[in-house]
């Protein structure tokens, strides 16, 4: 048992720099006009001061809490972080559809008590649902199938 939450503290402070960053991009890029009148930057500030208080939210009371040692797992910060790389350049090679599913599978091998079997099911009806949902219902012009060859 450590003397505090350190793992709470670390969570909330990325939280407060991420949201005082994205605050201050978008105010220095966006001009935010006014209540009545609000400009593009309005948003992306408000949101970004909005995180920046959750962060805080997290952060405080965990200063003053005891806390279990971080157990840092490897195996799915690496697997997720290829998922991630590997859907942006799939996406524009082969399409959407094939995209996710492949994805969702490979996602899967970040746990190691998850059947091949039951995988593909959820790739399948993962890259489904998504198609439904992105392509069919909301119409984005993404292609669905783009197999280069």
């Amino acid at each position: 048992m450590l003397d505090r939450d350190y793992r709470d503290i670390v969570a909330g402070l990325g939280l407060t720099l991420f949201g005082i960053a994205a605050a201050l991009y978008a105010l220095s890029k966006y001009s935010m006009g006014t209540i009545s009148r609000m400009g593009p930057g309005m948003m992306p500030v408000s949101l970004g001061v909005i995180l920046a208080v959750f962060g805080l939210i997290i952060a405080v009371p965990a200063l003053f809490r005891k806390g279990e040692a971080v157990d840092l797992k490897l195996r799915p910060l690496i697997v997720l972080s290829i998922c991630i790389f590997s859907f942006a350049l799939m996406i524009e090679t082969i399409g959407f559809v094939p995209a996710v599913f492949t994805t969702t599978v490979v996602a899967t091998f970040a746990e190691t008590q998850v059947p091949l079997v039951k995988a593909v099911i959820l790739g399948g009806s993962l890259a489904l649902l998504t198609w439904a949902i992105f392509i069919l219902g909301l119409g984005l012009p993404i292609p669905a199938f783009d197999w280069p060859f």
